[in-house]
């Protein structure tokens, strides 16, 4: 059949699939037959007419059809069940070497801190601190070795120690990216630490006593952070072994079933929680109640950690896939004609990123060294900003947001917005680079013009958002809706040149269930490496370079500031460039959402190519 008898039998049924997909209440059943005749047509269309306008035309109308039918589909509850079933105890198995290192690991870090508090007596004072050493012994003069427990209200109690235990397994989990060491060195903290409580308890004679309080809840949770530790030795695995694959295909994989592993923990982390809050509290239970607990809860770590995953093996995981796929490596451009989900966005804003490495990681050294610079010059390193790690976790994020502070020091609050403005202009050259000659000659060169006055205000506003919310959970919970948007503004105004009607435009464009999921992977990204920033591992890193800084007193108190600042403005510069390259690649995908001006030049198309007897011309 030619093309044009083609069009003609299908174009009314086409033109009334467009009208369906433009009305807000659709007949999903009809959505689903739609679907299924439009991609038998598309299947002939790439059969017969592969290199003609007709083939762009359905498979854009087909692509349309899926998003509207696929987009509020609910995640299948058998697909839950198999998880816990099946796919996370194969992982557990697969990764068994993992867990029993792991295990190896923390049971050697506990011997150690028992066996370092039997030789220096005050060696928990250094791990657990002064404060919590001497409260403790005022609780055993009171006849209440365990009253710690008690003076908290239960619920509040139970969701503070459930936020920190995931911190807690979080960080050795992801540290697994530092090609596993960091995971090594939480385990070592986090089992020393251990073994120096419990022997605290062993020289005063109530290890009885403060075994049957502690291990109520902590059964579930030193298993879970042992496990949350073979997480991030398998993450790392990917980077130290990579097999057949590359490193960065191992390390994918290796991520993925770290990540799988994690998430099956925080059900145990909850019930942890729960556990320490409401029943550890009841120190006058009977020791028969509290042992049988204690015993029933390692039973229950036993049976699913350790032997489910040894019997799966034995019978067969249902219906689990093996997880070995991988998107190829990509080499191609990334599109800006297409419509992306919100994880594509991300993963190419990344990509960019990599592929103009020099462009943008040296802009961002650049960025940084000015701030830190800015900062000695306006005397914000005198004024106790100082980087030193205050306020755990986030000291040095709150050294920043203090830098940056328009009462302290006005000249950091300008100079920040500045610089936020410059690497908006980074990001445009790292877009431009990637698109098609043709496509940039559109948008490229436009170094003047009306934009510059909205992108220098968004840039201003940025920071001032920053500034006045703070570095707390108000400023993560809008953070999360108001960055990606204020990206998507910025790349309205450049690529509509516009500067009045790029605030309309944008909140026309702007789709906030995509914002949203975007800003929660830049917002909590951000966190992770600010959280490095205030481990012990960057303050090890620190050290190990500590030979270079003279020897005079207040060198290495300068260095680590120094060094910190950079480190901390590197991290903020380098996720509002991510929100600026997740700007534009949403400007795109919005426009396209919005507007359909690549499928409308696709239709426009058809018909019009050279025909030698019917069939397109090469």
């Amino acid at each position: 059949m030619r093309e044009t008898r083609f069009i003609e039998q299908n174009q009314e049924k086409w033109s009334d699939f467009e009208e369906m997909l433009r009305q807000n209440h659709r007949d999903p059943e009809r959505l689903n037959d739609l679907f299924v005749q439009i991609t038998d047509d598309l299947s002939y269309a790439r059969t017969y007419y592969p290199n003609r306008s007709v083939r762009m035309y359905l498979n854009g109308l087909a692509q349309r059809i899926f998003h509207n039918l696929y987009r509020g589909k609910r995640f299948p509850a058998r697909r839950f069940r198999l998880f816990w079933t099946d796919e996370l105890p194969q992982v557990l198995w697969e990764t068994r070497r993992a867990l029993w290192l792991s295990f190896s690991i923390f049971a050697l870090a506990c011997l150690i801190g028992v066996v370092s508090s039997r030789i220096n007596p005050d060696f928990a004072r250094v791990i657990l601190g002064d404060a919590y050493v001497e409260m403790t012994l005022r609780n055993i003069e009171g006849n209440d070795p365990m009253a710690v427990y008690k003076d908290s209200p239960p619920l509040g109690m139970s969701i503070g120690i459930a936020a920190n235990n995931l911190f807690v397994a979080l960080r050795t989990a992801i540290f697994g990216v530092l090609a596993s060491i960091g995971t090594v060195f939480m385990l070592l903290y986090n089992g020393i630490m251990l073994g120096a409580f419990q022997y605290f308890f062993v020289e005063r004679g109530l290890f009885w006593e403060s075994f049957l309080t502690i291990w109520i809840h902590g059964t579930l949770e030193i298993s879970a952070i042992i496990i949350a530790g073979a997480a991030g030795l398998v993450a790392g695995s990917g980077l130290l072994f990579p097999g057949t694959y590359t490193r960065r295909q191992a390390f994918q994989l290796s991520m993925r079933r770290g990540l799988k592993i994690f998430i099956g923990l925080i059900p145990m982390f909850i019930l942890a929680a729960f556990f320490e809050g409401f029943l550890t509290r009841f120190t006058e239970t009977p020791d028969v109640v509290r042992l049988f607990f204690i015993l029933s809860s390692l039973a229950f770590v036993m049976w699913y950690f350790v032997w489910l995953p040894w019997h799966k093996s034995r019978t067969g995981f249902r219906d689990v896939e093996t997880n070995k796929d991988l998107p190829p490596t990509r080499t191609e451009a990334i599109s800006f004609t297409t419509i992306k989900g919100e994880g594509e966005m991300f993963a190419d804003a990344f990509a960019l990123l990599l592929r103009y490495g020099r462009a943008g990681f040296g802009s961002l050294a650049a960025v940084s060294a000015l701030f830190v610079g800015l900062a000695i010059v306006s005397g914000m390193f005198g004024q106790s900003v100082a980087f030193e790690f205050p306020d755990y976790p986030t000291g040095a994020l709150s050294g920043w947001w203090d830098a940056i502070g328009r009462k302290r020091a006005p000249a950091m609050f300008w100079g920040q917005a500045l610089l936020f403005w410059g690497l908006f202009g980074t990001g445009l050259f790292m877009v431009q680079r990637e698109m098609p000659e043709a496509f940039r000659a559109q948008w490229g060169g436009r170094f003047w013009g009306p934009h510059l006055l909205t992108t220098a205000a968004v840039s201003l506003g940025g920071v001032w958002c920053l500034e006045a919310l703070d570095s707390g959970l108000l400023l993560w919970l809008l953070g999360i809706g108001i960055f990606p948007f204020l990206g998507l503004w910025m790349a309205t105004a450049y690529f509509e040149n516009s500067a009045w009607r790029s605030l309309p435009r944008t909140l026309r464009l702007m789709r906030w269930g995509q914002g949203f999921v975007l800003g929660f992977l830049t917002i909590n990204f951000a966190l992770l490496l600010f959280l490095f920033l205030d481990s012990e591992l960057w303050r090890i890193l620190l050290q190990f370079f500590s030979w270079l800084v003279p020897s005079e007193g207040a060198a290495m108190q300068r260095f680590v500031m120094y060094t910190t600042a950079f480190a901390a403005s590197f991290v903020a510069h380098l996720i509002w460039l991510l929100l600026v390259l997740t700007g534009v690649l949403q400007y795109f995908s919005y426009r396209e959402i919005a507007d359909a001006v690549h499928l409308r030049e696709g239709i426009a198309e058809v018909g019009k190519a050279r025909q030698i007897r019917g069939l397109a011309r090469e």
